[in-house]
């Protein structure tokens, strides 16, 4: 029976966003730290729930 090939220590998904991140980094961009429970919504007005339908009464 043929074993099963060895599986990456690192994916590759991983290594590209290391790749993505150097570049990032080197074009001069830079890394904030946001802190635990802030939030990137940015409206707090509006409905919070999705409504699926509207039923009507006839």
């Amino acid at each position: 029976m043929a074993s099963k090939p060895k599986k990456d220590p690192v994916p590759d998904h991983r290594i590209n966003l290391a790749e993505q991140v150097e570049a990032f980094l080197k074009a001069g961009g830079k890394v904030q730290k946001i802190p635990s429970g802030i939030s990137g919504q940015t409206s707090s007005s509006g409905p919070r729930q999705i409504v699926l339908s509207h039923k009507t009464s006839a």
